[in-house]
């Protein structure tokens, strides 16, 4: 009978003793060098196929009881090296590729006092899959190995860059793993507190998360950084404008359960994934729970990544609202906010599923009703059902068809969704709405602009973002506006300015809106990027938007929007021409033409 030491952990400063005579092994395979028991003079193994011949060899990997996985020995261990070109997450694996029992691990240096990167026994029935992130040029050592003093023999070794190749990512088989929030079941408040004259209340939701994908997803502890990171959001729509009104930190995931709220569920035998199908009920109570709550701050939405000890240098968490969703007490108290309606959002970030682009489905939020004012918070109530792969801003267009919803995608970074509403006003102009949601960029935004046609008037011009806290370094500075190139663009500090710069960060949502003397049509808007790519990465992305139309201005020659003595100059020098200048069409420039001109000059 086999007892499992360990399905797999992240080892931060475990020790290593590599016991055992060591003896070189030959093999027949082309392509990548094979495995060599010499851990020192170890071959360099590629991308790709790498193959071994454990059968003669005798030395056994031994990690010491203080590692967090307790003793584990590698048995009949052999070694590569291994060097990545990019900075990054690897998949190492034998998914498929061995019919004995395999272990795996990635560790820097072959001493014992060597840190240990990644390991894992079972991934995929007794075969091994892991993952690691591992900086460029750096050289790492990997060893394969069995569970047993018996198990050993012949096979082959994947590696794979972003943690996909093989076993998916350290999941079951060759698929891939993909979380989403299945169910959002409850609701806590925990009160509030005057902040600069200010009330603030603090609220958590619960989150189901659920695993659709093809592969176990890891859900490992802190200090390893293999789990879900959970954050929370709240939003209100009210006069045709939908808005955040709240913002949360983030909760770590630290276990999962094997739930079916998804349909049937190949279950892990243990806490530290979750299973194909299965679901994992995380309570309001805990993602309330201010300990538990880790800073944005810290999160690369794109690819899931973030550091294993986590809210390195924050402050303690402030009492009662410290670090929870934080919502102004005006923005929910129903005298002020007659018609309005509200919405609760729940997002899941994790590495496996960002890697293997799967994390496009990762938000999903449900309606929220505001009830009496007790213990000082408004009571909220979850109502209807748990709208699934769908963040918030989509419940825009659900309760209006007149809004237009757009996706935008960085290449290489992640999505935004653009929501754009446009409504006449009375005295003849139109107001255009925008709300744009950072669904998982990392590079962020930091401008928007809207094509403003030479002639076109924009006045009313405005912008809402929502604060961070709890001790979130980030810059509140609202965003400015202008006029000018052509087009109402907004626009916050730069990167190379301050790392720290207001900038539309991942699950969070800004405001944009502005009247206009001219009616509606299909364009383009712009999200200039915060971060710098790497070279040749774009700058900025289009998305599809209604802005106004492009208005004719009688003898605006020049199209600059005003009729004035450039206009007038064209007109004189085309003069008993076919034009330009020809304002009344008769096909010749005269005084009846002048006469027009001068009746619109501006």
């Amino acid at each position: 009978m086999k007892i499992r030491i360990s399905l797999g952990a992240l080892f931060i400063g475990a020790s290593a003793l590599v016991v055992g005579q060591m003896n070189s092994s030959a093999d027949s395979s082309t392509g990548a060098a094979a495995a060599s028991a010499d851990c020192a003079n170890a071959p360099g193994a590629a991308l790709g196929d790498n193959s071994y011949d454990t059968t003669s060899a005798t030395a056994g990997l031994v990690f010491g009881s203080n590692a967090p996985c307790g003793a584990h020995t590698i048995y009949k261990a052999m070694y590569w090296t291994f060097t990545p070109a990019t900075d990054g997450l690897y998949t190492f694996t034998t998914c498929g590729m061995a019919t004995w029992d395999t272990r795996l691990a990635v560790m820097s240096t072959c001493s014992p006092a060597g840190t240990v990167l990644s390991c894992n026994d079972d991934a995929c029935n007794y075969q091994s899959s892991t993952t690691a992130t591992l900086v460029a040029g750096t050289t790492y050592r990997v060893a394969i190995g069995g569970f047993g003093t018996n198990d050993g023999g012949v096979g082959t070794m994947n590696i794979s860059f972003g943690g996909t190749g093989g076993g998916g990512g350290g999941g079951g088989g060759t698929g891939s793993p993909d979380v989403i929030v299945g169910s959002m079941p409850d609701v806590s408040k925990y009160g509030s507190v005057v902040q600069n004259g200010v009330t603030i209340m603090a609220y958590a939701f619960g989150t189901t998360s659920c695993n659709i994908g093809t592969a176990q997803l890891e859900w490992f502890a802190s200090p390893d950084n293999r789990h879900p990171f959970i954050p929370m959001n709240m939003y209100r729509l009210k006069n045709g404008r939908f808005e955040q009104i709240g913002m949360g930190w983030g909760k770590h995931g630290f276990t999962a359960l094997q739930g079916t709220l998804c349909g049937a569920c190949t279950a892990s035998s243990t806490g530290t994934y979750l299973g194909i199908g299965c679901s994992d009920p995380y309570s309001s109570g805990l993602n309330g729970s201010q300990t538990g709550l880790g800073t944005r701050t810290e999160v690369n939405a794109s690819t899931g990544y973030f550091p294993g000890t986590i809210n390195g240098g924050m402050p303690t968490a402030p009492a009662t609202i410290g670090r929870r969703v934080q919502v102004n007490a005006n923005d929910l108290n129903p005298a002020l906010n007659t018609g309005a309606t509200y919405f609760a959002e729940g997002h899941y970030i994790q590495q496996q599923d960002a890697v293997a682009n799967n994390d496009n489905n990762n938000a999903s939020h449900r309606a929220v009703t505001v009830g009496a004012l007790t213990s000082g918070a408004y009571t909220l109530t979850l109502t209807g059902s748990t709208l699934q792969q769908k963040p918030a801003i989509e419940s825009w267009l659900a309760a209006d068809s007149t809004v237009l919803l757009s996706y935008a995608d960085v290449a290489g970074d992640g999505r935004y969704i653009v929501g754009c509403k446009v409504t006449a006003n009375a005295n003849g102009t139109w107001h255009y709405e925008y709300a744009i949601h950072n669904l998982n960029s990392d590079r962020s935004g930091r401008s928007f602009s809207v094509p403003l046609p030479a002639g076109v008037t924009a006045t009313n011009i405005g912008f809402k973002d929502i604060n961070y806290h709890s001790g979130d370094a980030y810059d509140p500075t609202d965003w400015t506006a202008s006029t000018s190139g052509g087009a109402v663009t907004w626009t916050g500090g730069t990167y190379a300015t301050s790392v720290n710069g207001n900038a539309l960060r991942f699950a969070t949502l800004y405001n944009f809106w502005f009247d206009a003397s001219s009616a509606p049509t299909a364009t383009n808007g712009t999200i200039g990027l915060f971060k710098p790519g790497a070279a040749g990465a774009p700058v900025s992305v289009e998305v599809a938007i209604k802005g106004p139309v492009a208005t004719t201005i009688v003898g605006d020659l020049n199209g600059d929007g005003h009729v004035d003595g450039a206009d007038l100059g064209q007109l004189l020098s085309a003069w008993n021409t076919p034009g330009p200048g020809d304002l009344n069409g008769d096909g010749d420039v005269t005084g009846a033409d002048l006469g027009l001109l001068l009746a619109a000059w501006s």
